[in-house]
């Protein structure tokens, strides 16, 4: 416990110290504050506030405020303070010692055999052992405390003085030394000097030396650059100390300077790391010189070492002379009137340690060190001038030497004689822990000792640094005594010499100290020795003068005695003119009986001040007692004044003064209000008149019995008029700012009483219901008033509307006239509106006229003139003028309305204008087609709908598209725009048809689009252009060029189709290309690039050579301009989209071999690979890079890559594979018995004697045995190609031939297989099979699909199928493959397409069974699905869809729904469902031989009859059905035959051909599925 007590006492003996955390001292009555960039700062609160900015704090109390850059509390709001850096002293406080004590475990023993903590020192004290809170620690004198090891306790003990190590250059004797940089140089006498500059050149005549880089030159006494040859000065050496033989027994390393007194630089010296000299010439008691230098005094009061003895100290406190010599701080040398030298610099003197420091006390708190004068400074304070006894100059920076004069102009020191520069001052030494003796400048503030208080603008005290100073009128400056401040100089002047003037700085504030102000009333108050002046605000500010003249601008102050000039901004007093001062904020009293001039019952103004109306209506206050309101409702004078508006003056006739500006009255709470009763609702203070607002209200005059303006918004005091041209209020004689209106008070709780307008809405008393511009009703703010023609504006009763002045007249005065606001809108009242249809009305008093959206807006005006642009409307009996956007009579010319939105009803039966059976438009408009082919609304009935689909002009007017008016001859007014018209739902639909699947909406024209299918032009009869996109009115032409319809009077944008609607469940009625596909109705087949079909979208179309477009009838293609050309007009061409591919057609190819066949109309022409493509043009030429072809009688250009024909060049065309054959016999040739190329190759030797195919018939083979040329060609191994007739052709690598003693690759044929034998045929036949070629079949009810991948056939488990072009996939009958989607269309039915499986390529597999793959096979009538397990299981389903999650199939034409576990099938627009059906797996089983009656294999253990089935009896065991193909039942008992479905009860249901092509039978009889 002992120990912790110690200890305890030990923390703090060391938190007691005004230490902060990183080392640094602030000052007693200091809070240390980190900054996380910059350690910690002090700030001068006690227990202050550190701000998160981490620069400023705020006294206790407080809260830091960055908004405000200030410290506030509930009461007031003070600027915050900047921190100062902490003191980083070489004192810092010594720690004090604890007592040791008995024996411990753990702890330190002394040599007394007492104890100490384990942290802690043993050190001696005065009598016995301490213990010091330190490691290693020393102690000091008084025996109480100890210090860091390394320091020195002061004499004092409290303080602890880091020793310091002085830097020395040891010159070459051992014995000499020169201070750090500085050189050794030897003299005349053998001894040493040192060279005021480091790492010098020491010249030969042992006198001189010259910096590093140069070389003396003795003769004319100058250095010369090296480099530059630029000429200096020389310099003249200072004795070198000649050390103690005391200091020659320390160890100190040293490398001697070898001078033999010629010219060359010394050898590097080391510095020694030495304490001070006892023989060194003291500066003061805390600084030293070297011996043999002079001891100067530096601009920052400390003390520098001249190199030379009794050398002469320059001016400028950095450089110094020889002794006899004079600085000459101009020419920056050394001068005798005989030679002129180089000054030398000084450097740093060293500091002593173990001395008391001896300082010339400045003050209590401040002091300057030995041998400099305390000057203060414009902060107050006190700065240091490095000279003893020097004079302080006016400017509180510099100072100069004893016996010299400050020249501030010069800025030099001067005695008559000799002109130098003055010397800056630096910062006192801040004195700790001694009592503060200030000058007090009141209770609350004191300055410095020796400075002088000084009022400042803001009223509070600032210090003037100099005593008996004269405090300068501007409140920022002072002057010595004896001096005055001019102003206009900013200098302090006496009569013989002027002097800068110098700035105050802020008084000390006091802290616990009672405050004795000045009051100014019950709430505020000035600090002692200020006045309290009036703010403009009403408010109390301090001007920092006793007994001041407060000026009449309310911001400046005077001294007593003078006078305020305003224009001047000075105080005058007939002798001499000062800057005013500015006044600062008053001091808020808390806790004070509030004793104000009261203005009426809810407001009051401070005591000394007067009440004036505002333009709000409300108070203000005049920061003056008796005040003159001014008529500005802004401004006020002094009493006896009148307010000269113009000049913004207060004027006497003597004297003209600024006016002051009011400030808000204090609004007093819980009083009774006695306003001025506007109406009902509203009301104005007392003093105040009612007066009308533009929006109908009130608003508050700030003078009683006022005079409202017309405009609305101003008023005038009584008896006065409004003169709206200038502004201002006049009566004959004098001419006052109008006041502006405030708005009145609305009271609550009151009966309105409304000046109604309708049943819905009312204006308040006084005001006129006016019809605003949306058709509801506005306030004019006057009884009875004139409703303006623009909807917005209003004027007095017998006045009228000037629309083009925007004023009210009456022949003898304009006033500017009043803007109208919304009218009150009452509650709970029936509505009576002026119907504009059954969905829409107008409030009472408007017109319902259309906008251009079709629907209805509201002309605020009864029976008003609707204008044709669909916006706005114009009064009864006026005529719109839309290109002035004015209403004219032919007498008057007004600003048209503008309408607003009609009301909605709700509730109401819709009666539209109908355009067909689903779309109408609202009653009073009229329906136009749109671009898109749909319908809009033009708002306005019987309206001509313009061609551009857009726009719409009234009845009787024509659409001027060019110019975008509606025209008549008379008169041209802008289009409406149509909107869309509504969407009836539930109506029977009435389409124009294109042809049997696709339609267009009534009152348009079906148009051809560029891919081949229908478009809608929104216009009936219309005219189709030929850039399939655009379309033109009955009776126009279509200009392509222009992009316009024309008809040789007027030109009209021409409309874009639409998309035409596509009907479901029509027969199709295309123009057929060939078998295999067609075109729809009223296009062209074209043949493409792959040598499919295309539809170019015109009948009897033009067929472009480039196989991509197509022209009309009886144009031309022009490839180069791509466009379509007749000798008259030429029009873009069109771009062909894909054929229809025909199902269940007979395919009629053009036979390439055996094995292959291109579509009719196109050329086989042989690849690269020694297959066949497809040009697609008939009789082609095959080009002879086996890629591209040309049409008939043009040859190949292979280097520009156009067919040519001598008059024209065309691009050529990209062949397309060609299509493989089914069931069609392989004939190779031959190269010899062992190997076969395919037909129409050539046989061709390798390098290694064996056989490659070259893939052209009768190819000539090259040299090299790789590669081989067309027939006609030679081979040019060089440039690896071949050359012919037609050009150079690169050559084709062969690849190699197969053996013919394997079943070579199956291409599919549709002729009967040759190798089979007409029996074998039947037989397959009998048993169900589709022969795919002579090796390979498909099952009964599918389709053979050859797959690319696998390269050998497939079969699709759909009859009739789509083979797709992947190889992989395969579709239903009359269904597209989509391989965007991966999936099966058909109109708008999409399917996910069907994955084929490998056929079986077996002679032997069995005839009766589903071959799935390998061994696998299902029974006959069901179809095989992959299990989730990867192996083969039998969909129960004949052509069945096997489902994804590979447990379940649905039937042919269904889709699976794996969510719901069902079959889905839209049939009819109805989504029929059926359950999902499991799939079963059967045991693998060997292939058997071919034989008419085999058995059927359950398993490996159990057979069954050839006309018997294998069911379940158990889960592992089987039984025989006695009947082929049965079904067996789901109880393992039992079986039905083929046809029938199990019941539960053991019976048999007969199926109606239960067979999954009419599978919608089975739903109709049973609704189940079949369950295995």
């Amino acid at each position: 416990m002992q120990k912790w007590v110690v200890i305890c006492w030990a923390v703090l003996a060391v938190v007691g110290a005004d230490v902060c955390p990183d080392g640094g001292l602030c000052k007693e009555g200091e809070t240390c504050c980190n900054s996380p960039e910059n350690g910690y700062g002090c700030c001068r609160y006690e227990n202050a506030e550190c701000c998160d900015d981490h620069i400023h704090c705020c006294p206790a109390g407080t809260v830091c405020n960055k908004a405000l850059s200030g410290c506030i509390n509930t009461t007031l709001t003070i600027p915050w303070v900047k921190r100062t850096p902490a003191d980083q002293p070489k004192l810092c406080k010594s720690f004090r010692m604890i007592k040791a004590y008995e024996s411990q475990e753990d702890d330190n023993i002394c040599p007394d055999l007492s104890r100490c903590p384990a942290e802690f020192s043993c050190l001696k004290g005065l009598t016995k052992f301490g213990c010091c809170p330190l490691t290693q620690g020393i102690s000091c004198p008084d025996g109480k405390h100890c210090c860091p090891e390394g320091h020195d306790c002061s004499s004092d003990s409290r303080a602890c003085i880091k020793k310091e190590i002085v830097v020395t250059v040891l010159c070459s004797d051992g014995v000499s030394e020169c201070p750090d940089g500085t050189t050794c140089c030897e003299t005349t006498e053998g001894k040493w000097a040192c060279c005021p500059l480091p790492k010098a050149v020491c010249c030969a005549d042992k006198i001189h030396c010259c910096s590093e880089g140069t070389t003396c030159d003795v003769e004319h006494s100058k250095c010369i650059h090296s480099s530059t040859k630029k000429e200096m000065p020389m310099w003249a050496k200072l004795p070198a100390r000649v050390r103690a033989a005391w200091e020659n027994q320390k160890e100190v390393p040293v490398e001697a300077v070898n001078n033999t007194g010629t010219e060359n630089a010394p050898k590097g010296t080391t510095a020694n790391l030495l304490p001070p000299s006892a023989n060194d010439v003291p500066c003061d008691d805390t600084s030293a010189c070297p011996d043999g230098t002079t001891c100067c005094k530096t601009q920052e009061g400390g003390w520098a070492c001249c190199p030379m003895p009794e050398a002469v100290c320059c001016e400028d406190f950095i450089h110094c002379c020889p002794k006899g010599k004079k600085c000459n701080l101009e020419a920056q040398t050394c001068e005798d009137g005989l030679i002129s030298v180089p000054w030398a610099k000084k450097v740093p003197a060293i500091i002593k340690q173990k001395v008391e420091v001896k300082d010339v006390p400045c003050d209590d708190t401040s002091a300057c060190p030995d041998g400099t004068t305390c000057c203060k400074t414009q902060e107050g304070g006190w700065a240091c001038c490095p000279m003893p006894e020097a004079v302080c100059c006016e400017d509180f920076i510099h100072c100069c030497p004893k016996g010299k004069k400050c020249n501030l102009e010069a800025q030099t020191c001067e005695d008559g004689l000799i002109s130098v520069p003055w010397a800056k001052k630096v910062p006192a030494i801040i004195k700790q822990k001694v009592e503060v003796k200030d000058v007090p400048c009141d209770d609350t503030s004191a300055c410095p000792d020796g400075t002088t208080c000084c009022k400042t603008q803001e009223g509070g005290w600032a210090c003037c640094p100099m005593p008996e100073a004269v405090c300068c009128e501007d409140f920022i400056h002072c002057c010595p005594k004896g001096k005055k401040c001019n102003l206009e100089a900013q200098t302090c002047e006496d009569g013989l010499i002027s002097v800068p003037w110098a700035k105050k700085v802020p008084a000390i504030i006091k802290q616990k100290v009672e405050v004795k102000d000045v009051p100014c009333d019950d709430t505020s108050a000035c600090p002692d020795g200020t006045t309290c002046c009036k703010t403009q605000e009403g408010g109390w500010a301090c001007c920092p003068m006793p007994e001041a003249v407060c000026c009449e601008d309310f911001i400046h102050c005077c001294p007593k005695g003078k006078k305020c000039n305003l224009e001047a901004q000075t105080c005058e007093d007939g002798l001499i003119s000062v800057p005013w001062a500015k006044k600062v904020p008053a001091i808020i009293k808390q806790k004070v009986e509030v004793k104000d001039v009261p203005c009426d019952d809810t407001s009051a103004c401070p005591d000394g001040t007067t009440c004036c109306k505002t333009q709000e209506g409300g108070w203000a206050c005049c920061p003056m007692p008796e005040a003159v309101c001014c008529e500005d409702f802004i401004h006020c004078c002094p009493k006896g004044k009148k307010c000269n508006l113009e000049a913004q003056t207060c004027e006497d006739g003597l004297i003209s003064v600024p006016w002051a500006k009011k400030v808000p009255a204090i609004i007093k709470q819980k009083v009774e209000v006695k306003d001025v009763p506007c109406d009902d609702t509203s009301a104005c203070p007392d003093g105040t008149t009612c007066c009308k607002t533009q929006e109908g209200g009130w608003a508050c005059c700030p003078m009683p019995e006022a005079v409202c303006c017309e405009d609305f918004i101003h008023c005038c005091p009584k008896g006065k008029k409004c003169n709206l041209e200038a502004q201002t209020c006049e009566d004959g004689l004098t001419s006052v700012p109008w006041a502006k209106k405030v708005p009145a008070i609305i009271k609550q709780k009151v009966e309105v009483k409304d000046v109604p307008c309708d049943d819905a809405s009312a204006c308040p008393d006084g005001t006129t219901c006016c019809k605003t511009q949306e058709g509801g009703w506005a306030c004019c703010p006057m009884p009875e008033a004139v409703c303006c023609e623009d909807f917005i504006h209003c004027c007095p009763k017998g006045k009228k509307c000037n629309l083009e002045a925007q004023t009210c007249e009456d022949g003898l005065i304009s006033v500017p006239w009043a803007k109208k606001v919304p009218a009150i809108i009452k509650q709970k009242v029936e509505v009576k509106d002026v119907p504009c249809d059954d969905t829409s009305a107008c409030p009472d008093g408007t017109t319902c006229c259309k906008t251009q959206e079709g629907g209805w807006a509201c002309c605020p005006m009864p029976e008003a003139v609707c204008c044709e642009d669909f916006i706005h409307c114009c009064p009864k009996g006026k005529k719109c003028n839309l290109e002035a956007q004015t209403c004219e009579d032919g007498l008057i010319s007004v600003p048209w309305a503008k309408k607003v939105p009609a009301i909605i009803k709700q509730k109401v039966e819709v009666k539209d204008v109908p355009c067909d059976d689903t779309s109408a438009c609202p009653d009073g408009t009229t329906c136009c087609k749109t671009q898109e082919g749909g319908w809009a609304c033009c708002p306005m009935p019987e309206a001509v709908c313009c061609e551009d689909f857009i726009h719409c002009c009234p009845k009787g007017k024509k659409c001027n598209l060019e110019a975008q008016t509606c025209e008549d001859g008379l008169i041209s007014v802008p289009w409406a725009k149509k909107v869309p018209a509504i969407i009836k739902q539930k109506v029977e639909v009435k389409d124009v048809p294109c042809d049997d699947t696709s339609a267009c909406p009534d009152g348009t024209t079906c148009c051809k689009t560029q891919e081949g299918g229908w478009a809608c032009c929104p216009m009936p009869e219309a005219v189709c252009c030929e850039d399939f996109i655009h379309c033109c009115p009955k009776g126009k032409k279509c200009n392509l060029e222009a992009q316009t319809c024309e008809d040789g009077l007027t030109s009209v944008p021409w409309a874009k189709k639409v998309p035409a609607i596509i009907k479901q469940k029509v027969e199709v009625k295309d123009v057929p290309c060939d078998d295999t596909s067609a075109c729809p109705d009223g296009t062209t087949c074209c043949k493409t690039q792959e040598g499919g079909w295309a539809c170019c979208p015109m009948p009897e179309a033009v067929c472009c050579e480039d196989f991509i477009h197509c022209c009309p009838k009886g144009k031309k293609c022009n490839l180069e301009a791509q466009t379509c050309e007749d000798g008259l007009i030429s029009v873009p061409w069109a771009k062909k989209v894909p054929a229809i591919i025909k199902q269940k057609v007979e395919v009629k190819d053009v036979p390439c071999d055996d094995t292959s066949a291109c579509p009719d109309g196109t050329t086989c022409c042989k690849t690269q690979e020694g297959g066949w493509a497809c040009c697609p043009m008939p009789e082609a030429v095959c080009c002879e890079d086996f890629i591209h072809c040309c049409p008939k009688g043009k040859k190949c250009n292979l280097e520009a890559q156009t067919c040519e024909d001598g008059l024209t060049s065309v691009p050529w065309a990209k062949k397309v594979p060609a299509i493989i054959k089914q069931k069609v016999e392989e004939k190779k040739v031959p190269c010899d018995h062992t190997a076969a190329c395919p037909d129409n190759t050539t046989c061709c030797k390798t390098k290694e004697g064996r056989w490659a195919c070259c893939r052209m018939p009768e190819a000539v083979c090259c040299n090299d045995h790789k590669h081989c040329c067309p027939n006609g060609t030679t081979c040019d191994q060089t440039s690896m190609s071949c050359n012919g007739p037609s050009g150079s052709t690169p050559m084709l690598q062969k690849v190699p031939a197969f053996t013919t003693g394997a079943p070579t690759t199956v291409q599919p044929t549709t002729e009967s297989p040759t190798t089979s034998s007409k029996a074998e045929e039947e037989d397959k036949e009998e048993e169900g099979m589709i022969s795919c070629d002579a090796h390979t079949s498909c099952p009964q009810l599918t389709t053979c699909c050859y797959m690319k991948k696998f390269e050998k056939w497939g079969c699709c488990p759909l009859p009739e199928a789509v083979c797709c072009e992947d190889g992989s996939h395969c579709c239903p009958k009359q269904y597209k493959c989509d391989n965007s989607r991966t999936s099966c269309i058909k109109g708008e039915v999409v399917i996910p397409w069907y994955t084929k499986i490998p056929a079986i390529t077996s002679d032997e597999a069995e005839p009766s069974s589903v071959q799935c793959e390998g061994a696998n096979q299902c029974p006959e009538q069901t179809s095989c699905c992959k299990l989730f397990t990867g192996e083969w299981g039998c969909c129960p389903l004949k052509n069945a869809v096997c489902c994804p999650d590979k447990e379940h199939c649905c039937p042919q034409g269904y889709t699976c729904d794996i969510l719901s576990r069902s079959c889905q099938k839209l049939i009819m627009m109805q989504l029929e469902r059926v359950p999902l059906t499991p799939v079963y797996l059967l045991e693998p089983e060997p292939q058997l031989s071919p034989t008419k009656h085999k058995d059927i294999k359950c398993d490996d253990k159990t057979d069954c009859g050839h006309d018997e089935t294998c069911c379940r009896t158990s889960a592992t065991s089987w039984g025989c059905c006695p009947s082929p193909n049965a079904v067996c039942c789901s109880d393992m008992k039992h079986c039905c035959p083929t046809g029938y479905t199990c019941t539960k009860e053991g019976s048999c249901i007969q199926n109606s051909k239960l067979y999954w092509p009419n599978w919608h039978v089975f739903l109709a009889n049973k609704k189940r599925a079949l369950i295995v």
